[in-house]
């Protein structure tokens, strides 16, 4: 459930974009998920089209989520590389004190009007 109250944050952040950059149309709104964000897109579509019914500035907006790889960094070497899941030995020097370097987040990295 609390997809509804991560869509009605994303609806207040449009709106108050939307307001400041006198945009009359948005078409398509894109998001970073951090890797272990524990969101079902889908289910913040559904809430979006449901709560922005009334709103002709951003209903009917297209809702593109991509998920970030997960950001590790080596504890041995100090480098740090991108995983598109857990991994047990650093990719530089193999070795195997690894540390996650990443969030949980949810983030609009782009608007198209």
């Amino acid at each position: 459930m609390h997809e509804y109250s991560i869509t009605c944050s994303i609806i207040e952040i449009l709106n108050d974009l939307t307001k400041k950059y006198n945009i009359y149309k948005l078409k398509k709104v894109s998001f970073e998920l951090g890797p272990f964000t524990h969101i079902e897109p889908e289910s913040i579509k559904f809430y979006y089209d449901y709560l922005t019914g009334n709103n002709d500035v951003i209903n009917g907006a297209v809702l593109d989520f991509k998920r970030k790889k997960i950001k590790m960094k080596c504890m041995d070497c100090g480098k740090t590389f991108l995983s598109k899941k857990i991994a047990s030995k650093c990719r530089y020097c193999k070795g195997n004190k690894l540390k996650i370097i990443d969030s949980d987040e949810i983030k609009i990295i782009s608007i198209e009007t």
